[in-house]
């Protein structure tokens, strides 16, 4: 018999026993999600390939999993650049495109509003440069250029890769809340939609999400579904990928897309 030393371990015991005893009591049929996906041989490919992936490469999956992503394509040159960006609408956002540099904004290689050609073709130049400058030996593929997200509020969806559990679905407030925060979520992979409803009512910042101060609440079918397709896509690769981050997934009162998105191989 399990002997605790104070009134808090008690507590907690007994709280984590009534967790566990309310997920058995849960139907079978409600345990895991029932999404299915035929992907294309690029997707395949790109998930079997070797190394690191760049965030374009890494939307394409998850685009292919179901999951809104921005509108976005890979420039060469600033020339090029201009017209994706003519395409895409002013404004837009540009950010280095390799699978080498992780960490865009240290490396000076992302500008965003960019509302003008003239804008874009500066942009272009100084996000070449910097990227360059941050990591010589990197392999650039261009700079991408995609629309620019206005409004919405940003949380975090991924997933870890637990030695024990496997693939593990991690959710919370995105952008530099996480890090100053830390008010997130965890499931083990595969969930069901259940599961994924809770995670979000777990953290702290829920109110946020359900709207605060006049602003309108997130559309929760939206980010269900989301959450669901990153533990399906987690679960079905669990032998190949090793950590999923997207932030952050920008969440309107109708939608969401994924503004930036890693995913690490084993």
């Amino acid at each position: 018999m399990p002997v605790l030393q104070d009134h808090l371990h008690s507590v907690q015991a007994l709280s984590n026993l009534a967790w566990y005893a309310s997920r058995l009591r849960r139907p079978v049929e409600i345990k895991a999600d029932r999404y299915t996906f035929k992907l294309e041989k690029e997707i395949e490919e790109l998930i079997k390939k070797g190394g690191a992936l760049s965030e374009h490469e890494a939307k394409k999956i998850l685009a292919a999993y179901g999951i809104p992503v921005t509108r976005e394509k890979i420039a060469t040159t600033a020339d090029q650049a201009v017209k994706v960006a003519r395409k895409i609408g002013y404004p837009v956002t540009l950010k280095i495109s390799s699978a080498q540099i992780r960490h865009k904004t240290e490396a000076g290689g992302i500008r965003l509003n960019i509302k003008t050609d003239a804008q874009v073709r500066v942009a272009f130049r100084q996000i070449i440069a910097s990227a360059k400058k941050y990591m010589s030996q990197a392999e650039i593929q261009g700079v991408l250029v995609q629309e620019m997200l206005q409004g919405g509020t940003e949380v975090i969806v991924g997933t870890v890769d637990d030695p024990v559990f496997g693939p593990c679905v991690m959710f919370g407030l995105g952008g530099v809340f996480v890090e100053a925060l830390k008010d997130v979520s965890f499931r083990v992979a595969p969930l069901s939609r259940l599961d994924a409803e809770e995670m979000i009512s777990d953290i702290q910042g829920y109110s946020i999400l359900r709207g605060l101060r006049g602003k309108p609440p997130v559309d929760m079918n939206t980010l269900v579904d989301v959450i669901l397709k990153v533990s399906r896509f987690a679960t079905d690769n669990k032998s190949t990928i090793k950590e999923i981050d997207i932030n952050p997934l920008i969440l309107f009162k109708k939608g969401a897309k994924v503004a930036d998105a890693l995913i690490i191989k084993k």
